[in-house]
């Protein structure tokens, strides 16, 4: 029951935390993806492997490539240090706790995404294609975790976890299925700035 331990503000405290932090890893896994992906887009066009109408200098296309590529190694490197602790640290809270916790926790984590998204807008405005494409990534994840996150990821990891909970494997898809949900929306919201 919600509300019913001795100490709540330090166990609920305890929960936001490590369901937040896990909501901002697989965020920032979900970003570093999309942002990789493509940095591995402008090198193939670059090199003329496929054409995406990117028509760069051959410095915007290295400047374009660098940066990009670097930001989603960092995206990558935050999500695979962050990892550690973030989802055995709610592993003893009860299940449906837990699920309004990532709930809420990928809402903000996409608010946060969304906002930063906005904000950064006015300094890629002179930038090349690659720059915007790179924080519409971002703006995608964003809308995916406020929308998609906690109504479909969320119940089907829940689900996942009690579905297969006899077996002993439940718990080890539930990250997976919300990561996989979350790429997919992002993808499908994503639009190529033009």
């Amino acid at each position: 029951m919600f509300g019913t331990h001795p100490q709540p503000y330090r166990y609920y405290t305890r929960l936001a935390a490590g369901t937040f932090r896990t909501a901002l890893d697989v965020g920032m896994l979900v970003i570093g993806s999309g942002i990789i992906g493509l940095a591995l887009a402008v090198l193939l066009d670059g090199l003329g492997v496929v054409d995406l109408e990117l028509d760069l200098s051959t410095g915007s296309f290295l400047a374009s490539l660098l940066v990009i590529a670097v930001l989603g190694a960092f995206a990558l490197g935050v999500a695979s240090e962050g990892r550690y602790g973030a989802a055995e640290s709610v592993a003893d809270y009860p299940h449906g706790e837990v699920l309004v916790g990532r709930a809420v926790g990928s809402v903000l984590i996409g608010a946060l995404f969304a906002v930063a998204a906005s904000q950064l807008r006015p300094f890629v405005a002179n930038l090349p294609l690659p720059f915007h494409a790179a924080l519409e990534v971002l703006r995608s994840a964003g809308i995916a975790g406020l929308i998609v996150v906690p109504l479909v990821a969320v119940p089907l990891a829940w689900w996942l976890r009690h579905g297969l909970e006899r077996i002993g494997f439940g718990e080890r898809l539930e990250l997976p299925a919300i990561y996989a949900v979350w790429v997919i929306a992002t993808l499908i919201l994503f639009r190529m700035p033009g």
